[in-house]
């Protein structure tokens, strides 16, 4: 029987690969060469480096694939060599790193940072994030702008924009992966100059990779005259960060942006379909079967609207899934007693995404209301 090891720390994984093989576990973090005897199939998340030293003398695994998103754990030039086929769960917490920006947009909004109603939010990094992030602005009526150059000189059919005009935004907001190589590399890619091109009306947002601002610089720009507002998910040198960074962020959290149920559960059932298909087994679990049910929002029509939502109507219906301000707050109080980055991140709380609620509304709205709701994601019933 084909053997199959996973990492303890996958959601419901035990649940999702019972039936496909024989099925093991291993702790989070400590994967070992023993672990891997006879395992034909393995599977990660971020917390588990998967390279030569680990898989050396194994040569019975076929298949490598990780819960997340991010691959940099993965020595894909040593499976490539290998001959071992390997995936992730890219997109998975897409939904979940959208909505952190747009919660933090709606408190700087209320807190006066920024008119986000008359504001462009610029994105860099056209992915699977950057596009969620995209389609939930838009249905907000928030302008949007672009940034890809790798996807451009793809020929992405888009309208993409240079970096330096979305340095101009609004809103910066980077959801690029680290790369260290090539003509598009992202290690550093806000440095000092472009740090000095950002001013004190504008907002600077990383919930990708710490790296890819100089944090030297960023901590010299937010010392100098009119800084830019900043909000941070991601740092460099995680989890051992320079906590005195976290003082000069108007929000900020310890790399949580895509981790909600409903993203890490996302990633089991993709990893889950690509092990089926590895197999050549059917997929007979879904993602639904494993979700809590939440109880439907009621909203009174006339609360809201009525011709199109406005930023308070957005804080009204949004903010009660998920405040950031609760991830800002448990953090700086945590790390002002020591560097608890990694533990924060393991016991992350249960959050909800807007596509698992129902929006009960009492009384009518108008199909442009409906719309809205509906491209941001909410079920919606009226009655």
């Amino acid at each position: 029987m084909i053997k199959i090891l996973f990492e303890d720390s996958i959601p419901k994984g035990q649940e999702y690969f019972a039936g496909l093989g024989e099925v093991s576990s291993f702790p989070a973090g400590k994967l070992t060469a023993a672990h891997l005897n006879d395992v034909s199939i393995l599977v990660v998340r971020s917390t588990t480096t998967v390279n030569e030293t680990v898989l050396g003398k194994n040569s019975q695994l076929e298949f490598v694939t990780t819960a997340t998103a991010g691959t940099n754990h993965l020595d894909k030039a040593f499976l490539k060599q290998a001959g071992i086929r390997w995936q992730s769960a890219a997109g998975c917490n897409a939904r979940g790193v959208a909505e952190w920006v747009i919660s933090a947009l709606l408190i700087a909004d209320a807190q006066h940072r920024i008119d986000l109603a008359n504001a462009t939010v610029g994105i860099v990094g056209a992915g699977n994030v950057g596009s969620m992030l995209a389609t939930l602005l838009t249905a907000m009526e928030i302008n949007v702008k672009l940034c890809d150059p790798p996807l451009q000189k793809r020929g992405d059919k888009r309208k993409l924009v240079t970096l330096a005009e979305v340095l101009e935004c609004d809103v910066i907001s980077l959801h690029v992966p680290f790369t260290t190589s090539g003509e598009d590399a992202t290690h550093h890619l806000i440095g000092m100059a472009e740090l000095g091109a950002i001013k004190d009306h504008q907002i600077l947002m990383n919930a990708g990779r710490g790296e890819v601002i100089n944090e030297r610089a960023l901590k010299q720009r937010m010392q100098q005259a009119a800084p830019p507002t900043l909000i941070l998910d991601v740092f460099d040198n995680e989890p051992d960060i320079d906590t005195s960074l976290i003082g000069y962020c108007f929000l900020a959290t310890p790399h949580i942006a895509g981790h909600s149920v409903e993203g890490k559960l996302r990633g089991t059932q993709m990893v889950y379909e690509q092990v089926c298909s590895q197999l050549s087994r059917p997929i007979e679990k879904h993602l639904d079967e494993f979700l809590p049910v939440i109880p439907p929002i009621i909203v009174n029509a006339d609360d809201i609207g009525p011709d199109k939502l406005t930023m308070a109507d957005w804080r009204t219906l949004l903010l009660p899934i998920y405040d950031i301000r609760e991830d800002d707050k448990h953090f700086r109080q945590s790390m002002a007693q020591s560097n608890q980055f990694a533990a924060l991140r393991k016991a992350y709380r249960i959050r909800r995404e807007i596509s698992s609620c129902t929006l009960s509304v009492r009384g009518q709205i108008n199909k442009h209301v409906q719309a809205q709701l509906k491209a941001i994601g909410f079920m919606l019933y009226e009655g």
